[in-house]
């Protein structure tokens, strides 16, 4: 047992020097599209001392969220699920036919919770705030700030929203992690137009790793 544990950790040290990857990234299988739950809790164990709750913003059917709640309960903090929960809005002129309006539409806001309740995840330890970004935005208290926060909407608009709204949110120290970052394939299109913008214009954040499609982003400690 113990060989294999050294084995693997091994292959992990050697696969993330390979790849440039953090040293302590999880070695696991990852799927395109989703978070690793093993990530998650990778990522949760970044910000234990930083202030603030988690946040998701474009939870479709709580696969995540469902693991971001526990890790957020586990920190004493609370979690915010941000979506339509009746899908996507209209593509905008930075957006490709890939993703048309109503995609993701998972019935409403009462599903969703339908859907953390069978997975066991209490409607007590999270907020659901329901409409296209940024409308879902306005009736959260202004005092609320993030330790971390997913975005994961693949269109251009949303994500440029939440990324401009996400940025004096996130506590000094916290983490932003982004789905769907696909420089090679998109290119000036879709969430990857958005999230190249916003590191091409805001210097608060330095880029720790970059994995599945996934960047993840430090909010700097200023001094």
């Amino acid at each position: 047992m113990l060989l294999k544990l050294l084995a693997h950790e091994a292959a992990r040290l050697v696969e993330n020097l390979r790849s440039g990857h953090p040293l302590d990234l999880p070695l696991v299988r990852r799927r395109s599209g989703t978070w690793n739950h093993v990530d998650l809790e990778w990522i949760a164990s970044k910000v234990v001392n930083v202030p603030g709750d988690f946040a998701e913003i474009g939870v479709f059917q709580g696969a995540a969220f469902r693991k971001v709640a526990a890790l957020a309960g586990k920190q004493g903090k609370r979690a915010h699920a941000f979506d339509s929960f009746v899908g996507l809005n209209e593509p905008s002129s930075g957006d490709d036919a890939s993703y048309p309006k109503g995609m993701f539409d998972i019935g409403g806001p009462g599903v969703f919770v339908q859907l953390m309740t069978a997975s066991g995840v209490d409607s007590a330890s999270y907020d659901v705030w329901s409409g296209y970004i940024p409308d879902c935005f306005t009736r959260l208290p202004d005092t609320v700030r993030f330790s971390w926060a997913i975005v994961d909407l693949d269109q251009y608009q949303p994500t440029a929203d939440a990324l401009r709204w996400l940025s004096d949110r996130i506590s000094a120290g916290g983490l932003l992690t982004l789905d769907d970052y696909v420089p090679i394939v998109n290119r000036g299109k879709l969430a990857t137009r958005a999230i190249d913008e916003f590191l091409a214009t805001d210097q608060d954040f330095e880029k720790i790793a970059l994995f599945n499609q996934q960047l993840i982003l430090r909010k700097k400690i200023r001094s």
